[in-house]
């Protein structure tokens, strides 16, 4: 996210110092309730080899704060710096960034309340609230695939960003911690998807590049990924190499772990530190980046094996699950081989003959290693319910992770938001409610994983 002197002419340059079954009788009710289930998000496919060790998927109402830190200032904690060392317009806080409907979204708005950190006074107040998260201290990796889905808003001095950093920052400050920018974007080149790499060589050294669509890649979800090796990184915008786009490296600065960031810029040195009047955000209005995951892939590496549950595809009955009902409706869930289960005969469902019903059936996993989790699960629904969820939490009372189970025609993979086990404890299941009698409401599921991210 920091604009040099580039040495590829694809990037406009400034310089600065600083870094800137149901039991039912008839199998025709049951189909005729079903439904489909469509992904929104944009397909993605890392390819073969590539297998997954870290995401956020942002299914939450709140943003993951195992993942990410809020930065709430003008004044940068991490790299000790006001306005990020761009001249960035922008005050960052934390009600600029919210998740909902499977989204982070990062928002940017006008504002006359003269935000300004006290260590930053001597660079006057801030003309616009934003939002800025970053994973330092809490997702750090080397080397790997690093793709995300994000939509950027258009118009003059938006300056969204998707990038890294090296872990080492605080105690070797950039240009010599290293930077990667996956995703820059500017309003004079609304094509182009600009990526840069900076690094220290005896003084600042850069290297830029660029992938043109062919269309304003703004107001659009799109897929920004690079591939990062001990020798090179390719940068793609949709999956397509665009241009002279592969850095061949040999850098201490991009052999050793860095963290992420994203954020939504307004202004500074990029854009030739234009004043706020000119910036494209008028009164009342709040444009948006918009991202529907983050995912960090490495090569040959082997996720953790999934956690061993109890009777996890329901062939051995109930053995295992313990069932809680708040008014006496536990017998709502029951193992069965109506319509045949996803693998094997048997599955879980949720169904009482029209007869209003709200049940936990759930498993409780101890020892777990300190870390993040989600649960997983073939469903098929059919249809309404005032409340069904495949969830997990901490512990009894705690507030759940959970997915909202849809309609599904066919035996669909369902899984959680992550959620981090710290005391070693979890419970995992389904949760459903039903408080009008239909007997065409049910819900069959199946072979259970926990699986650590």
């Amino acid at each position: 996210m920091t604009r040099r002197n580039l040495t590829s002419g694809l990037l406009a340059v400034c310089g600065l110092a600083a870094l800137h079954g149901c039991a039912m009788d008839a199998t025709e009710l049951e189909d005729a309730a079903l439904g489909t289930h469509q992904q929104a998000e944009l397909a993605y496919n890392p390819g073969s080899g590539w297998n997954l060790v870290w995401s956020d998927e942002f299914d939450g109402t709140s943003l993951n704060g195992n993942n990410w830190t809020v930065l709430t200032s003008n004044w940068d904690p991490v790299t000790n710096n006001c306005n990020f060392g761009t001249g960035e317009l922008e005050y960052p806080r934390a009600q600029n960034v919210t998740v909902g409907g499977g989204k982070l979204i990062l928002t940017a708005e006008r504002t006359s309340d003269n935000p300004m950190d006290s260590r930053c006074t001597g660079y006057g107040p801030r003309s616009f609230y934003s939002g800025r998260i970053h994973t330092k201290g809490k997702v750090e990796k080397k080397y790997g695939k690093i793709a995300a889905s994000i939509k950027v808003p258009s118009g003059y001095g938006m300056w969204p960003a998707f990038w890294t950093l090296g872990a080492n920052i605080s105690s070797t400050p950039w240009p010599g911690c290293g930077e990667i920018d996956i995703l820059e974007w500017h309003s004079n080149d609304p094509t182009w998807m600009k990526s840069a790499t900076h690094w220290h060589n005896g003084g600042q050294a850069d290297w830029g590049t660029g992938a043109s669509g062919g269309y304003n890649l703004a107001d659009s979800f799109h897929v920004y990924e690079v591939e990062w090796t001990a020798n090179s990184m390719v940068f793609r915008l949709d999956g397509r190499i665009v241009a002279n786009n592969t850095f061949n490296h040999n850098e201490s600065e991009f052999q050793q772990p860095h963290y992420l960031l994203l954020n939504l810029a307004l202004g500074g040195n990029w854009y030739g530190n234009p004043s706020p009047a000119s910036i494209d955000l008028p009164w009342g209005v709040k444009k948006t980046m918009e991202v529907e995951w983050v995912r960090w892939y490495q090569q040959g590496s082997t996720p953790p094996p999934p956690t061993s549950l109890t009777n996890p595809g329901f062939e051995s009955g109930m053995t295992g699950w313990s069932t809680w009902s708040p008014n006496g409706t536990d017998a709502a869930d029951f193992s069965e081989t109506h319509n045949g289960g996803h693998s094997g005969a048997y599955h879980l469902t949720h169904w009482t003959n029209g007869t209003p019903f709200e049940v936990w059936t759930y498993q409780t996993r101890s020892g777990l290693a300190a870390g993040n989790y989600k649960v997983r699960a073939w469903v098929r629904k059919g249809g309404g319910f005032d409340l069904a969820r495949l969830q997990a939490k901490t512990c009894g009372s705690c507030s759940p992770v959970f997915t909202d189970l849809g309609s599904y025609g066919n035996w669909t993979l369902v899984e959680t938001p992550a959620i981090y086990v710290s005391g070693g404890y979890l419970e995992l299941g389904f949760h459903t409610r039903l408080s009008s009698g239909n007997s065409a409401n049910y819900i069959h599921m199946d072979d259970v994983e926990l699986i650590r991210l």
